[in-house]
C-alpha cells in the first residue's frame, strides 16, 4: 500500500514533535528549500512573541527581531551548520517589538541529507544576566583586592618598618615596658600583612582552576566597566582605553577573561609612578582579537624576564608603593588566558614601561 506524501510528511520527525509538545524550550522543524517552517512548538513561539500561523506564513519575519550586531555572527554560524552538519550553543540576541531584549541560545542539526534543519531554542536572559552579575561582582571584587594591595600594603609594611626603628631607639628603664608594646604592634601588623598575602595566594590558586565556560557578550561594554572601577581606587593615574571598534562581540569565559585582564592592569598600577599612563588597546583581526595593556612605568630588568610567568621564583619586586609580590599574578594570567586557547605576552625596556599582549580568539 502507498503511503499518501501528506501522511509521509506527518510521520517526518514524529520524535522531535513530541518533544517539542512537552518542552518549556523552543522546538523546531525548518525545510531549507522552501524556506519555511515546517514545526513549531508553542514554546518557541511564546519566546519570540509571535503568533504560530504568522511565522509559517512568512518565516522571515523572525529575521527582523536578530539584533543588527548579531546578524552578521549568525550568517557564520549558518555556514558552520551547512559544512558540519551541527552548531550548539550559539549565542545571539532579540529585540521584540515591546522594546525587551532576550538572549538567545540555538542548538541546530542538519536532517534528510541536509534538506531539513531541526533546533532547539532556549531563552537564556536570566541566565545571562547573572553571569553578567558575577562577572561584575568579581571587578568589584578585584577592585577591592587592587585597593587592598596597593592603598594598604604599603602603609602596613611603612608602619612595620617605623616599628623596627621605634625599637632600636628606645634605651633604659621603660625599655622593657616600651619595647613588649611595640613588639605586639609588630605582631598584628604582620598578621595584617600575611592576611593579605594569603588572600591574594588563594584567589589566584583557586581562579585558574574553574573550568571554562563559554558565553557572548561587548568585550568592551565590559573593559569599560571594569576600568572606571580601577580609575575610583586609581585616582593618581591616568587611564584610557583605546579602540577603533564601536564593539566587539566575542564568545569565551567573561569571568576567566577579565580576571586575566585585571591581573595585567594591577601590575601596571602596580609598577606605574604618580601622573604615569595606562592605555588598554584592542583590535579586531579575521578570526581573533588582540588586547595590549600598556603602561608608562619603570619597565622589566633583563634579569627578571625569564622568570615572570613563573610561579614562587622569589624574583618578583617590591612595587612603588611598597607592595610585596605574592608571586602569582603574571603566571596565574598566562595560565587563563591559555585555557582560553590564547597567547600572552610581553615586550619591555627597563625604565621606559611594558606592554603585555593577550591573543584570543573571537569563537
Amino acid at each position: 500500500m502507498q503511503v499518501s506524501h501528506e501522511t509521509q510528511q506527518a510521520e517526518r520527525f514524529y520524535d522531535i514533535k513530541r518533544i517539542g509538545g512537552l518542552s518549556q524550550d523552543g522546538v523546531f522543524v525548518y525545510k531549507l528549500p522552501e524556506g519555511s517552517f515546517d514545526y513549531l512548538n508553542a514554546a518557541f513561539t511564546g519566546i519570540f512573541g509571535v503568533t504560530r500561523e504568522n511565522v509559517l506564513a512568512q518565516s522571515r519575519l523572525l529575521l527582523d527581531f536578530i539584533m543588527s550586531e548579531d546578524r552578521h555572527y549568525l550568517q557564520q554560524r549558518f555556514a558552520d551548520l551547512i559544512s558540519t552538519g551541527c552548531i550548539t550553543n550559539t549565542e545571539f540576541r532579540i529585540r521584540l517589538s515591546s522594546g525587551v531584549v532576550k538572549h538567545i541560545s540555538c542548538d541546530a542539526y542538519l536532517l534528510e541529507e541536509g534538506e531539513y534543519v531541526a533546533g532547539f531554542v532556549k531563552d537564556m536572559s536570566h541566565m545571562k544576566e547573572h553571569e553578567n552579575y558575577m562577572i561584575n561582582y568579581g571587578a568589584k571584587k578585584d577592585t577591592l583586592l587592587d585597593m587592598i594591595t596597593h592603598n594598604l600594603y604599603g602603609p602596613l609594611t611603612l608602619s612595620e618598618n617605623l616599628i623596627q626603628n621605634a625599637q632600636k631607639s628606645y634605651q633604659g628603664e621603660q625599655y622593657d615596658a616600651i619595647h613588649n608594646h611595640l613588639r605586639m604592634i609588630q605582631d598584628v601588623t604582620r598578621e595584617c600583612i600575611e592576611i593579605v598575602n594569603n588572600l591574594l595566594r588563594e584567589e589566584h590558586l583557586e581562579s585558574e582552576h574553574i573550568f571554562v565556560k563559554k558565553g557572548r557578550f561587548d568585550i568592551l561594554e565590559k573593559i569599560s566597566s571594569t576600568l572606571e572601577k580601577l580609575v575610583e581606587t586609581n585616582k593618581d593615574k591616568q587611564f584610557r582605553l583605546i579602540t577603533k571598534l564601536e564593539n566587539l562581540y566575542i564568545n569565551i569565559d567573561g569571568v576567566k577573561f577579565f580576571q586575566a585582564l585585571h591581573n595585567l592592569v594591577s601590575n601596571a598600577i602596580k609598577f606605574t609612578p604618580e601622573g604615569g599612563q595606562i592605555d588598554i588597546m584592542v583590535e579586531e583581526l579575521e578570526d581573533h582579537f588582540t588586547i595590549t595593556v600598556k603602561d608608562s612605568g619603570i619597565g622589566i630588568p633583563d634579569d627578571l624576564k625569564a622568570f615572570l610567568f613563573q610561579k614562587n621564583t622569589g624574583k618578583g619586586r617590591i612595587g612603588l608603593k611598597g607592595e610585596r609580590s605574592v608571586g602569582m599574578g603574571l603566571p596565574v594570567a598566562k595560565k587563563l588566558v591559555e585555557l582560553m586557547d590564547g597567547e600572552l605576552w610581553f615586550e619591555s625596556v627597563e625604565n621606559r614601561g611594558a606592554s603585555f599582549f593577550v591573543r584570543l580568539p573571537k569563537e
